[in-house]
């Protein structure tokens, strides 16, 4: 998955989809990222207006984040709740370790969410994005490629 996830990037910045401008959006000026594919100016630069959609039209629905968020969850927070409650001498103190469990996840992922959204979506790292994309992509890739090395016994995994 990890492999996939960076080479989708990649490729995805490759054709041009991620950039950030000032744009409008009902009468109102503002800066933000989009990821969005548009033709370029005659001169071979960014329009400075143009149409393109948002969140529902490039895929980003939430049955889309429900979908990446219980991947995330099997592929992560599932195995430390399993043994949080297995650890559990009863049942129902098990079904309260795993609702405390999963709510103090969801809100530390959120906020964790929100605080990187906020700091990648403001001020110079706004203007720095587009050339870290590649940095990003190709470090997810290569451990992802370790990862699946590692877990192939083709490679020294510590972990």
């Amino acid at each position: 998955m990890i492999v996939a996830l960076a080479l989708r990037l990649l490729v995805r910045w490759r054709r041009g989809y991620y950039h950030a401008h000032v744009h409008d959006h009902g009468g109102v000026r503002h800066t933000h990222p989009h990821v969005h594919e548009h033709g370029r100016s005659r001169d071979g630069g960014h329009p400075e207006h143009h149409a393109h959609g948002h969140g529902e039209q490039l895929g980003r629905t939430p049955l889309a984040a429900f979908g990446i968020g219980l991947v995330h969850g099997a592929g992560g927070s599932a195995g430390a709740c399993i043994l949080l409650v297995s650890a559990m001498p009863g049942r129902a103190q098990a079904a309260a370790a795993m609702v405390l469990f999963a709510a103090a996840t969801a809100a530390s992922m959120a906020a964790l969410s929100l605080g990187f959204g906020l700091t990648l979506a403001r001020g110079p790292l706004l203007r720095r994005i587009q050339a870290a994309i590649p940095a990003f992509g190709s470090c997810a890739l290569l451990f992802g490629l370790w990862y699946a090395l590692g877990a192939l016994q083709t490679v020294p995994y510590p972990l």
